[in-house]
């Protein structure tokens, strides 16, 4: 018997594409670089190598743009984007000097999207506790599908998948066919004990302030989020990253789960959500309070001698 539907499920999970707690499953977008042409292009940039969170931040404010922006935002958000991956193609250098790349090759770019709108679907649950119905899971794909459209490069092969089934058969297929273990992948995966503090949003004054404590605390900060991103990765993913997977894992797993699910319950939106997505619920929520108070009907009331 298919399960009804439930429209609070839908927007707690819209809610949670705007949560803070997003951050710690970030690592699990690492199945990007498992698709060796984008690791050869994302190696030649030298972002990584300099801070690899400030690419963090740069990748999940873009995101998050295009899934809580206005419609021209989102617009303008993805045509900056496709023109500024116009710069990058060419050919890697040191273990990837043999491999061609261009981030606009659909095979890349829809990979990538593909692996984002998974990043947040696959951590609702651990974040949330809620566990979504097959109806409800396809809805909230078809959500993040309508968020990211404008970023589809034009043709009639470039479209991402349709529904969550074929993203997943998409998925399954990338995984056995076309993912491969590199020196890029399992060399991010050992630095994310040696996470670096962002060198944006943050001002300079508090980075050199919370840089001696950061210090102390990265190991068991990156030991976190490689454990709940990793948590969340398909396992053949994780076996190209390196990292060796336990049973301890799987208990510390849920171990950090129960500590976010209880966090989403019970901090403020203020605590819980990016600006951008507390500003656009409540700028909702006013919008229904002026709704409330407008006529049904701007037609004589019956029996009213006007009529």
């Amino acid at each position: 018997m298919t399960q009804p539907v439930r429209p609070k499920v839908l927007a707690e999970f819209r809610k949670h594409t705007g949560s803070t707690l997003g951050g710690f499953f970030g690592a699990a977008a690492f199945d990007e670089v498992a698709l060796v042409p984008v690791a050869a292009a994302v190696d030649k940039t030298g972002r990584f190598a300099t801070n690899f969170a400030d690419r963090g931040v740069r990748s999940g404010f873009s995101a998050l743009l295009a899934i809580w922006g206005d419609a021209q935002d989102k617009v303008a958000e993805a045509d900056r984007l496709k023109m500024m991956h116009r710069e990058v193609r060419g050919r890697g250098s040191g273990d990837f000097a043999d491999v061609r790349y261009s981030a606009l090759d659909p095979r890349l770019w829809n990979w990538i999207a593909v692996s984002g709108m998974f990043v947040v679907l696959n951590s609702f649950t651990p974040c949330t506790g809620i566990v979504l119905s097959d109806a409800e899971r396809e809805l909230a794909y078809a959500q993040l599908l309508d968020a990211f459209s404008a970023l589809e490069l034009p043709g009639k092969n470039s479209k991402l998948p349709a529904t969550y089934a074929e993203a997943t058969e998409y998925y399954e297929s990338m995984v056995r066919d076309e993912l491969q273990a590199n020196a890029f992948l399992q060399r991010v995966t050992v630095d994310l004990t040696r996470l670096p503090l962002p060198t944006l949003v943050l001002p300079a004054p508090l980075r050199r302030l919370l840089t001696p404590p950061w210090l102390v605390l990265r190991p068991v900060a990156g030991h976190v989020l490689k454990v709940c991103s990793f948590g969340i990765l398909h396992p053949g993913i994780r076996d190209l990253t390196g990292f060796k997977w336990q049973s301890r894992h799987d208990l510390e797993f849920a171990l950090y789960c129960r500590v976010l699910q209880l966090a989403w319950r019970v901090l403020p939106d203020k605590l819980l959500l990016i600006p951008l997505a507390r500003n656009r619920i409540e700028y909702e929520k006013l919008v229904r309070v002026h709704r409330s108070v407008a006529l049904d009907s701007f037609a004589p009331p019956a029996g009213c001698p006007a009529g």
